[in-house]
């Protein structure tokens, strides 16, 4: 499926690219919590393999942070929604705004909460999106 990646107004927009990023953030965000590191006996490869996950981990979630914050800010909140759009539903431009500053945090920090609410919020712009469609 294509999307509007190139800034010019082709007509195709899609928020499952943001969403799919926003939940990438939250499953990486879970997964470093899952992790144990090893104790301090553990042998230098097996810290040093702990690390590489670890970090693995951490590059991913910026990444997909930094991704959702594109396609909601750079694509929908300035390519496809319009002023009429934010007359349906005026609480829109806090959305957006939250959503943007949520992406910044989850490049930041390792919190589930922020993630969750990352992906919660994507989720609901996706609906609006699809029912602005209708």
């Amino acid at each position: 499926m294509a999307h509007a990646h190139c800034h010019v107004p082709c007509g195709i927009y899609d928020p499952t690219f943001a969403i799919n990023a926003a939940e990438t953030v939250a499953k990486m965000v879970e997964q470093l919590q899952a992790m144990e590191a090893p104790g301090s006996d553990a042998s230098s490869a097996d810290q040093i393999q702990y690390q590489h996950h670890v970090g693995r981990r951490v590059a991913n979630k910026e990444d997909h942070a930094k991704k959702c914050k594109y396609e909601l800010l750079d694509v929908l909140w300035t390519q496809y929604f319009k002023p009429e759009h934010v007359e349906r539903w005026p609480d829109l431009h806090d959305k957006f705004f939250r959503a943007g500053h949520l992406c910044t945090q989850n490049m930041q920090q390792i919190d589930a909460g922020l993630a969750a609410e990352l992906y919660a919020l994507t989720q609901e712009i996706g609906e609006i999106f699809a029912e602005s469609k209708k």
